[in-house]
């Protein structure tokens, strides 16, 4: 199919969106209230998270250089305490370096000097664990360590005279007889150092060996170690503290827990080298007091939100949702009684109120237009019915003009002029007898030609009849004030038969017409428009098939039945020069037309117009061009009968 347009109801329907409508509303409400305090409540809590994460980042790196601060001081009351301990066991050492009895001592080791200064009692006093004296040369030495086992009651576990520690003064000894501590005892008056064993950490102190007026050759050198108990850095740094042997590192280390910081520190001898880690517990109260404070101002932040969000909703239905509610009452009253009328709220100076003033200007327009809009209306509806009339009723007559040109060729032809010479023949008596046979059957082929033509011109006449008699009755049909009966039963057979007609006198082209339909299809709508409409697209299938320049063509018309559908499918189909997609497109827009020749295009645009007033459809498809085109006509079925041969 070629001809026309559509701009249908059911094609508007189908693809054009309806105005003003969101393609798509995700999850959003269809409420302004909810949507906007939703809008608010999700800026507030984004505004609530961020400021949480910012107060968060603020309070762990403030407080954790807070933290690290509080570390580093802990460990240096830590090495202060070490370096104390240190100091007093070097002190001790030196009080004993000075002193003429052990002068004396080391020239002969005197065990009188001996009972009289080196038993428990008088190490425990002077806080010593460990004693030794020890000669340059190498020719005496003396060392003995005690178990202070029970410190706080001053006596040891073990019998008196029993108590030396001989696995401990025997490392003592070993530790001093290591390379390098004679020749840093020669060099120095004294020196201190740190020194580990059997799980346990004690300050080191060398001292010279000197009479009491500091006179005399140095013949040798004392050594005290005194054990420093995790006590003592418990109570300097008022945290639980131990020392750990085993895990040793040259740097701290922290373990972060919800309540404490666990710290671990080396702790080095003199030569740098690492010989415990001192572990202590350091609560995490600073901590836990920022936290407390971040959580207050998060509650304090939610608290003002609730409020600000709380207000804003109330200002936004009293200001903004209510006028827009009492505006679409207004509105929709309005749509109810087909009449716009200004609103009649009370005046507003806001957005509502330039709105309220916008709306009652554009109703009073509106109302103006109206008016001119419906004498336009029934002008154009007029023409327009005018001219669909005449679009119809050239298809009805066009046929007529045919058969008219047809009737005054053939009248003119009559017989052939050899009939009179050949009845002059016959009338001679001297014709011969097989002359006379071959004259008969020309005559006779001649009369029959002749009743064969009166025959054909009988039924164009009877065509032609009928076509008058479908213009009187579309003339009948515009004249009458009644409107068209869209429910008549209307029989499929008859009224495509008489469409078919219409390629039969197509102008340059020799067109094939086959109708196929079941006997007894009957189908809703009216008799008359239906006729019009399957005759304007046979004309359409001609006007497409004498476009190729062929000179003939076909059409086939299928009737579908669909009785449980409610329905039946009424297809064209033609071999002419079909359309592009472009161009199928438009075919239903009004006033579009393939043909260049032809104007108004009013065709398909009625055709489809009227089918959606039958509850009917039409389309139109074609593969391409130069591929024929297809028309698919849907009408609601009522009944359906036997299969009728093709016509």
């Amino acid at each position: 199919m070629s001809d026309t347009e559509t701009d249908t109801p059911a094609a508007r329907h189908e693809h054009a969106p309806a105005p003003g409508r969101p393609r798509w509303r995700g999850w959003r409400s269809s409420s302004l209230r909810a949507a906007l305090l939703t809008d608010l409540t999700l800026t507030g809590l984004l505004s609530t998270v961020s400021l949480a994460v910012l107060l968060s980042v603020i309070v762990h790196a403030t407080i954790g250089a807070l933290e690290s601060a509080e570390v580093a001081r802990s460990i240096e009351r830590v090495q202060a305490v070490l370096a104390s301990e240190r100091s007093g066991t070097e002190a001790h050492a030196r009080d004993w370096g000075i002193w003429d009895e052990t002068y004396d001592y080391l020239r002969d080791f005197d065990p009188a000097f001996e009972e009289r200064n080196l038993d428990d009692d008088s190490l425990r006093n002077a806080e010593i664990s460990c004693a030794a004296f020890l000669r340059f040369d190498g020719h005496g030495e003396h060392a003995l360590c005690y178990d202070f086992a029970d410190e706080e009651t001053g006596i040891s576990e073990a019998e008196e005279g029993e108590s030396v520690d001989t696995a401990l003064t025997a490392a003592f000894l070993a530790r001093l007889q290591e390379p390098g501590v004679f020749e840093v005892a020669r060099r120095l008056p004294s020196s201190t150092e740190l020194w580990a064993f059997n799980g346990e950490l004690y300050s080191l102190a060398f001292a010279q060996v000197h009479r009491s007026d500091g006179g005399g050759d140095s013949t040798g050198f004392l050594a005290f170690a005194h054990l420093i108990t995790p006590e003592h850095i418990t109570e300097a740094l008022q945290m639980q503290a131990h020392f750990v042997f085993d895990t040793m590192s040259d740097h701290r280390h922290e373990n972060k827990k919800s309540d404490w910081l666990l710290v671990s520190a080396p702790v080095m001898d003199g030569a740098g080298q690492t010989v415990a880690m001192v572990h202590f517990d350091m609560p995490r109260s600073l901590f836990r007091a920022g936290e407390q404070l971040r959580n207050l101002l998060i509650a304090s932040l939610i608290t003002l939100m609730a409020a600000i969000l709380t207000l804003l909703g109330r200002r936004l239905s009293t200001h903004v949702i209510w006028p827009i509610r009492a505006l679409q009452g207004h509105v929709a009253s309005n749509r109810a009684a087909g009449v716009l009328s200004a609103f009649p709220g009370p005046p507003r100076r806001d957005e509502i109120g330039a709105l309220t003033t916008e709306f009652n200007a554009m109703a009073r327009e509106i109302e103006e237009l109206r008016t001119a809009h419906a004498a336009q209306s029934f002008a154009l509806g007029r023409e327009q019915s005018a001219i669909g009339s005449l679009h119809n009723l050239r298809n009805s007559l066009s046929p007529v003009k045919v058969i008219f040109s047809t009737l005054g060729s053939r009248l003119e032809a009559g017989l052939p002029p050899q009939a009179a010479r050949a009845l002059d023949e016959l009338a001679d008596p001297q014709t011969a007898p097989e002359r006379r046979q071959r004259l008969a059957d020309f005559l006779r082929l001649a009369h029959e030609e002749e009743a064969q033509a009166r025959a054909e011109l009988s039924r164009m006449v009877a065509d032609g009849a009928r076509n008058l008699d479908e213009a009187l009755e579309m003339i009948r049909a515009t004249r009458d004030p009644k409107p068209a009966n869209h429910g008549e039963r209307c029989d499929l057979g008859p009224l495509l038969t008489h469409a078919a007609t219409a390629a039969r006198f197509a102008d340059g082209s020799q067109v094939a017409v086959t109708v196929e339909c079941p006997d007894g299809v009957m189908v809703r709508g009216n008799r008359v428009l239906l006729g019009q409409v399957f005759e304007n697209l046979v004309v359409n299938a001609t006007e497409a098939i004498a476009a190729t320049g062929r000179g003939t063509g076909r059409i086939a018309i299928i009737v579908t039945p669909e009785p449980e559908a409610g329905r039946c499918l009424v297809q064209f189909h033609d071999d002419g020069d079909g359309f592009s997609a472009e161009t199928g497109a438009r075919l239903f827009e009004r006033g579009f037309s393939t043909r260049t020749h032809k104007r108004g295009g009013l065709g398909l645009h009625w055709c489809a117009n009227t089918l959606n007033a039958m509850d009917g459809r039409l389309e139109l498809t074609s593969p391409g061009l130069g591929q024929g085109a297809q028309a698919r006509v849907t009408l609601p079925i009522l009944a359906v009968g036997a299969l009728r041969g093709a016509r």
